[in-house]
């Protein structure tokens, strides 16, 4: 498959059907991911595979997920903003515990952090966390290129999931990735239509002559 044809079908995905992923194509979807670039070449990442039931009730309760949402009160949360955003977020947030119970494996990538990211003061101070999400990407593109796809879920209790798991107190959780291959009735969302020559800027304002 060539690379823009995986580029094409990555996508994020909250519906998952009840199908057990190959632990080789999970393996195959890591390697590429220590693949990607790093600012210290050190590549301080690991991978929490998760797959038992218990471990994705810890991480509801975590989260606290079990809560009712009032529909009506979160689309008045959106109700100004942009629609395509508002879309998106009115199907992902009552889909959060669904998603994870549903998704066959849950990913939870682990990186050691430069600074803290609560005590960043500077933009360099944070090389370590743009470096961790070129591994995730990678992660889900080799992901993708076998028909299973996630969702990047940026947990808020982190301190708590990282007791519960064992994580080391000196390393940060990046994220949690549900991932699956895609139920028959998954809900794909429209993506905003963008143009890209208006996103195109050059040195001086000048614009760029083709011939």
């Amino acid at each position: 498959m060539e690379l823009k044809d995986v580029l094409k079908k990555r996508r994020t995905i909250r519906d998952f059907q009840n199908k057990e992923i190959s632990m080789d194509i999970i393996d195959y979807a890591i390697v590429n991911g220590f693949k990607a670039p790093t600012y210290n070449h050190l590549r301080e990442w690991d991978f929490v595979i998760l797959n038992q039931l218990e471990s994705k009730l810890m991480l509801i309760e975590s989260e606290n997920l079990n809560k009712s949402i009032n529909l009506k009160e979160l689309e008045q949360q959106f109700e100004n903003k942009d629609k395509t955003m508002k879309e998106m977020y009115l199907d992902a947030i009552p889909k959060q515990k669904k998603m994870i119970l549903e998704s066959p494996t849950i990913i939870v990538v682990i990186f050691r952090p430069k600074t803290r990211v609560a005590e960043a003061k500077k933009l360099n101070d944070l090389n370590c966390l743009a470096s961790i999400w070129t591994c995730i990407e990678n992660f889900l593109l080799s992901l993708a290129e076998h028909n299973i796809y996630g969702v990047t879920f940026i947990p808020i209790n982190i301190e708590t999931i990282k007791k519960n798991l064992g994580i080391p107190d000196e390393l940060e959780i990046a994220t949690l990735i549900p991932i699956g291959y895609m139920a028959h009735d998954a809900k794909i969302l429209r993506q905003k239509t963008i143009n890209i020559s208006e996103r195109k800027h050059y040195e001086n304002g000048k614009s760029k002559k083709t011939k």
